[in-house]
């Protein structure tokens, strides 16, 4: 009953709130081209005292007429990607003011990245309301479809906001961190974990006790998590340590009476309270079912908020096998760089170009040289059906900044395109000139899949010996242990992944011709997999959380290149570096 009320009274206030920032994105989506010409202006006369700005002109160029106003845009600053802007973020990382943006910036917001370094986003007081105004109309439409919401607790997989500082003192770590530091305090009451879990230096604490944590609150509504595979890899966790975690949640905190516990894990002690009737339900669940799932442990769950674009929608099915059939709603095309779709339906990549925010323009796809065009195309000029590569302004101090997304057009809201991250520009794979592409080979696994074994991910490459090509997939799926396929359950797991190649092989070959064509006359041959020990990817996510990068949002390779010839994972490829490969199947 307290919890109902405290809903109803929640969502009064939420509309009180929300009334006037729903008004301007109705005006938004009806009038894209003139929103976006506001927000150029925008931005361009709060930034034309940096030296970004006076180089640039943007104060005589915010007082030109609209049509002049994106011609001189266009002319006079050129698209540029990370690489260009490093030299004016290694200086304000050093602390130098108005380079970018005026003043410093608040902090920096990493970005996970796969192989490479991390990037440093510069992010002020005015990028952060960018954001904050579209992460509110997508978090209003959640609420007003589903009430039930906000009859519970929330789970939120966040990184910490800080990770450390720069040599210039500025802060800097995952923007998801920040926005949960800076909630208001009656939606922190309703978190079912402290944010303290995050700061954990270990990653095998951070994960025990944020499950812990979680176990302990039966009444779980929802759960956010950046990256679908993490949820996966959560439901892993849990039934690889489900006695642990039943025994301490029903007798204590592991670090309780422990003397030689960090302070951080006292204080986790201190705040959790064991609940022995919830682990005996739990333990009874387990006897039944066999496993500790998620489905099992939180069976009134009503929202999962996470990515559902590009080669998250791979991980999608295994979520709802582990979670249950709970409604999904995506985060959007969200990234350390900004906030620029909107998802208003469930179960849908697809989003509403946020015009209101940041600043977009739009390349073809199919255009060689995304730098050298001119014009772009604005957000009212797309075309329903079409991929087109990202580029974005923001007053955060990235200007005409090559976000490196394809997105695709999927429909229209009024007059404002819908659109679907699709993949990363330049994510194909080609041995021998058949330009495999990121989102071919995931719907082809996906159709394998079905009736293959569970997964935990997998990740594609090619070794070439003599003048014949294959590709490998690496894999972690279940049933396989660190002795490989061993006994009758294991040659039955061995069956099952051949027909998974067999059917993976042909979907390749019905979605790209040149790769058919070139099985065909012998220059490809059949597929062959490599399965990973239990454990491998989340080993892998831990190894890039220690490199810096924010963990519940490091996405797990789809794709990788091998640097020279020779059987892929002995070819020093720096994926499979740590990985242990327990069996091959072909």
């Amino acid at each position: 009953m307290k919890d109902a009320i405290m809903a109803k009274l929640l969502s009064w206030v939420f509309d009180q709130v929300m009334h006037k920032p729903l008004g301007r994105f109705d005006q938004a989506v009806n009038r894209p081209f003139a929103t976006q010409e506001e927000a150029l202006r925008r931005i361009l006369e709060a930034n034309c005292q940096s030296e970004f700005g006076v180089q640039h002109k943007f104060a005589a160029m915010a007082d030109l007429p609209g049509t002049d106003l994106w011609k001189a845009y266009r002319r006079d600053v050129p698209i540029r990607n990370y690489a260009d802007f490093l030299p004016q973020i290694d200086r304000m990382k050093a602390g130098e003011e108005n380079v970018l943006t005026p003043g410093k910036p608040d902090m920096f917001s990493l970005t996970s990245g796969t192989t490479s370094e991390p990037k440093f986003c510069p992010v002020n007081r005015a990028f952060i309301r960018e954001h904050h105004r579209q992460h509110l109309i997508w978090m209003y439409h959640v609420y007003r479809d589903h009430p039930l919401v906000n009859q519970g607790k929330y789970l939120v997989m966040a990184s910490p906001a800080e990770f450390g500082r720069t040599p210039g003192g500025i802060p800097y770590g995952a923007m998801s961190g920040k926005q949960l530091d800076t909630q208001s305090i009656p939606v922190r009451r309703r978190m079912a974990v402290p944010a303290a879990i995050q700061r954990l230096p270990d990653a095998e604490d951070r994960w025990f006790n944020l499950i812990l944590f979680a176990l302990a609150e039966e009444n779980l509504r929802v759960v956010t998590s950046v990256n679908p595979s993490t949820l996966v890899a959560m439901a892993g966790r849990m039934a690889r340590d489900a006695d642990r975690l039943l025994d301490h949640l029903a007798h204590g905190h592991p670090a309780r009476g422990d003397t030689n516990a960090p302070p951080i894990l006292k204080s986790l002690a201190l705040m959790f309270r064991p609940n022995p009737s919830r682990a005996r339900a739990l333990r009874e669940k387990v006897r039944a079912d066999g496993l500790l799932t998620p489905m099992a442990a939180w069976p009134h769950l009503a929202m999962i908020l996470t990515w559902q674009g590009g080669a998250s929608s791979f991980y999608l099915p295994h979520v709802a096998a582990l979670w249950g059939n709970t409604p999904m709603r995506c985060l959007g095309l969200r990234a350390s760089e900004g906030t620029f779709s909107i998802p208003l339906r469930d179960d849908d990549p697809s989003g509403v170009l946020a015009v209101g925010g940041h600043v977009m323009e739009f390349v073809p796809a199919d255009v060689d040289d995304p730098h050298g065009i001119l014009p772009t195309l604005l957000p009212g000029q797309l075309q329903e059906g079409e991929l087109y590569r990202l580029i974005i302004t923001t007053s955060g101090g990235f200007y005409r900044y090559d976000m490196g997304d394809l997105v695709r057009v999927t429909g229209f809201m009024r007059r404002t395109p819908l659109v679907a991250f699709e993949r990363r520009a330049g994510s194909v794979l080609s041995a021998t000139g058949e330009k495999l592409t990121e989102d071919q080979v995931i719907a082809a696994m996906e159709t394998a899949a079905v009736n293959g074994p569970l997964m935990n991910g997998f990740t594609l490459t090619y070794e070439i010996e003599g003048d014949v090509a294959r590709y490998v997939v690496a894999m972690e799926c279940r049933g396989a242990t660190d002795d490989g396929l061993p006994g009758s359950q294991g040659k039955m797991l061995r069956e099952r992944l051949q027909q998974l190649l067999s059917v993976f092989d042909d979907e390749l070959m019905h979605r790209n011709i040149e790769y058919q064509a070139k099985r065909d006359d012998g220059r490809i041959a059949f597929p062959r997999a490599v399965v990973l020990a239990p454990g491998c990817y989340d080993e892998w996510r831990a190894r890039k959380a220690a490199e810096g990068k924010p963990e519940n949002q490091v996405k797990q390779p789809i794709m990788v290149r091998p640097p020279g010839p020779g059987r892929a994972p002995v070819a020093g490829c720096e994926f499979f570096k740590d990985m242990r490969i327990v069996a091959e199947v072909e």
